[in-house]
């Protein structure tokens, strides 16, 4: 019989993580899918009032990806009627944009935006979450809406800080980013960063 490689003494043995549950896997990563959607939109209604295009045409991509997905698939049942007509908003408010442009663009629309962002974003959490991440169904329910209420909460905490950006920001910071200047920012040189 011959003998095979000797271990090295010397060697440690690798340590690694402990495995992660795996409810709090999946409610992390449905979570951090909503969160990905709502910071930015939220950071800029707080400190501009306003929902950025880039912003809104991004939840537009996202929700035409997973609408055109379900489609492609033709299966009922994938996704419920709800969760098509959550998908299908984004592309009703650039068609509304698109059929009434520019100085005609009703002011009611900004409401819209806002809404569609601010709502819209829990719902895209929750819907590619169940798309996306298998057994996401056999998760509790009370898990299943944590990982929606994460969503809602960074879109608040993402707000504040929007608001009260004068606190911790200042014009030139948003200068430096290539931002325009919220109204009310704090002038002053830029903040050190890292």
């Amino acid at each position: 019989m011959a003998a095979g490689p000797r271990p090295d003494s010397g060697a440690k043995p690798k340590r690694s993580l402990p495995e992660l549950d795996p409810t709090l896997r999946a409610v992390a990563a449905a979570s951090t899918g909503g969160t990905l959607v709502i910071w930015w939109p939220a950071f800029t209604l707080g400190a501009y009032k306003a929902v950025f295009f880039d912003a809104l045409l991004a939840l537009w991509a996202v929700t035409t990806a997973v609408l055109l997905s379900g489609v492609a698939l033709r299966r009922r049942g994938v996704v419920p009627l709800g969760g098509w007509l959550a998908l299908a908003l984004p592309s009703v408010w650039v068609l509304l944009a698109v059929l009434t442009p520019g100085p005609h663009l009703p002011s009611y629309l900004h409401h819209v935006e806002a809404a569609l962002t601010v709502l819209g974003a829990p719902m895209l959490s929750w819907l590619l979450s169940k798309i996306l991440l298998p057994d996401y169904d056999e998760l509790p329910w009370l898990h299943r809406l944590g990982a929606v209420g994460v969503t809602v909460i960074v879109g608040v905490l993402a707000f504040l800080p929007g608001r009260f950006n004068y606190l911790f920001l200042t014009c030139a910071d948003f200068d430096l980013s290539g931002n325009d200047t919220p109204p009310h920012c704090a002038h002053g040189a830029p903040l050190q960063h890292l």
